[in-house]
């Protein structure tokens, strides 16, 4: 086993690895940005050539082209039938159309996409793997998640008044977004992943985007079913939650997740994760995306990034560090380096 591999298996099940794993998303010849770069065009950060995981960005959401704006703009539309323009200006990646589920009072007449359409996408992410990455640790994101899916398909405010007014018809539809992604998790397998990440997307700045036992009777029991199909697999898994997530900290040690990620650690707290998650669940974490990457200095990028390290890693291990650029926006270049140069003092 490469020591890699071992690294990062070690910190996940608090075997005392011999450093913290580093984790990375800007993967050449992997990372797309939500189909917005070539993956063949991506350099590594200065400082990260040798990490131990990648993350496989964005490849359960797949596109058509099907045209572009008067000003240029692409348009496009995913596997279930969102429509979507990437937007010139470089600030994000996609702003959304239409909605295959809006103003439906039933799924009937409605085709979920095909898992094997996937294929060639995971042909191409295997290959590139076993190319390049043979052995370092593969975490295969699930992003849009099953929630984000979900609310894509009525479109985001709908999906939020159907929750209260039909929650049966939203909840088929979430069980179906999970049962198409349940049939990717064996093409992630093949493709060299050894865990699955599923990001849900159901904080928001000060809370749930719903009602908290709304989601646990709801949604939770889908989302278990989830993550046994991916340890049914053999393979770790991983929950990451955007936005506030301190109501149902408790909830994921129960969902069974081997790994809880983190990317604005600010929203939920750091002293609120720390309590609910060291010693239980490994957690995975980067410099906060929402504020001190993009907006901080690079002595508040080194501060934030010292402060996970005393927060979450033990000598038996249950801490990766992630160390990400970002594309549209890229987050400024001083303080991604900072974030390198901080974690690196913790690795060999």
């Amino acid at each position: 086993m490469s020591h890699h591999l071992d690294r990062v298996r070690r910190a996940i099940e608090f075997g005392t690895p011999d450093a913290i794993p580093l984790e990375i998303v800007d993967v050449p010849g992997v990372y797309n940005a939500y189909h917005t770069l070539d993956p063949e065009t991506v350099t590594l950060i200065p400082g990260t050539e040798d990490f131990d995981a990648l993350w496989t960005c964005c490849y359960s959401w797949l596109h058509t082209d099907i045209g572009r704006t008067p000003e240029g703009e692409p348009l496009r539309r995913d596997q279930f039938g969102t429509t979507f323009r990437v937007p010139a200006d470089g600030r994000s990646v996609y702003a959304l159309l239409s909605h295959p589920l809006a103003g439906r009072e039933t799924l009937a007449g409605y085709a979920f996409p095909d898992p094997d359409d996937a294929d060639p996408s995971f042909e191409r992410l295997g290959a590139a793997i076993r190319d390049r990455y043979p052995d370092r640790f593969v975490d295969g994101f699930v992003d849009a998640g099953l929630f984000l899916t979900t609310e894509l398909l009525f479109g985001i405010q709908e999906f939020l008044l159907r929750v209260a007014t039909d929650p049966d018809l939203v909840t088929e539809a979430y069980a179906r977004a999970m049962e198409y992604y349940r049939c990717l998790i064996p093409k992630y397998r093949r493709a060299g992943a050894h865990m699955i990440t599923v990001i849900e997307d159901i904080g928001g700045t000060s809370g749930l985007l719903i009602r908290p036992e709304v989601w646990r009777r709801r949604f939770k029991p889908i989302t278990r079913r989830f993550i046994e199909a991916v340890h049914d697999a053999g393979l770790y898994a991983g929950l990451a939650i955007d936005g506030h997530s301190g109501e149902v900290l408790d909830d994921v040690r129960e969902l069974g997740v081997d790994v809880f990620s983190v990317f604005d650690v600010h929203t939920t707290g750091l002293n609120t994760l720390r309590e609910k998650l060291v010693g239980k669940v490994c957690v995975k974490a980067a410099v906060d995306m929402q504020r001190t990457l993009p907006g901080g200095t690079p002595a508040e990028v080194a501060r934030d990034a010292e402060a996970l390290v005393r927060a979450f890693s033990r000598p038996e291990g249950g801490f990766i560090a992630q160390v990400v650029r970002w594309h549209r926006p890229e987050f400024p270049a001083a303080n991604v380096q900072a974030s390198v140069r901080a974690f690196s003092r913790h690795r060999p």
